[in-house]
């Protein structure tokens, strides 16, 4: 099978913030509440989607001792932001285990879309193309820092209101 669409490598999390994200997601972004809530390691930012075309198994091959070597099961978030001119609200995990994990993924020899963004990871919560003040004071309300912990990593192509997971690590 060859990779048809975008496609993103993703943490994907659970537990009481996994379970707030869900709730603002269906209050301030209803079209998003279908989708995993997660943290990107490969595709918004750092570098772009897996580069379509590849066939699925090599990829999977190139990636998994990557991700063996460098799994860690959960994670810990101590603030929240807004890209800069945008509407997007994401909490900000500890950095330490995705720096690397990016890092390795990207010298796998595998192929990428371009991205002009640096890697920031990050767990969306809102994205829109304007800022709300209604989740600012929402988000103000939780006590960070928070723990999530992550069910898996996978391959993943979002669409309008969900998407597929293509393969599970």
């Amino acid at each position: 099978m060859k990779i048809d669409k975008p496609t993103y490598l993703i943490a994907e999390l659970s537990g009481e913030l996994s379970s707030f994200v869900s709730e603002c997601r269906k209050q301030f972004n209803p079209e998003r509440v279908h989708w995993p809530v997660d943290i990107t390691i490969i595709g918004s930012s750092g570098v772009g989607t897996f580069r379509e075309g590849q066939d699925l198994q090599l990829l999977v091959d190139s990636i998994a001792p990557v991700i063996r070597e460098n799994c860690f099961d959960s994670v810990e978030f101590y603030s929240y932001g807004i890209f800069p001119d945008t509407g997007i609200y994401y909490f900000a995990p500890d950095r330490k285990n995705f720096d690397p994990l990016h890092s390795k993924v990207k010298s796998s020899g595998v192929l990428f879309n371009q991205n002009n963004w640096p890697y920031n990871p990050h767990c969306t919560v809102r994205a829109g193309d304007r800022p709300d003040c209604e989740i600012d004071a929402l988000l103000d309300s939780i006590t960070l820092p928070q723990k999530a912990s992550i069910d898996c990593f996978s391959l993943y192509q979002p669409e309008p209101n969900g998407g597929t997971r293509i393969h599970r690590f």
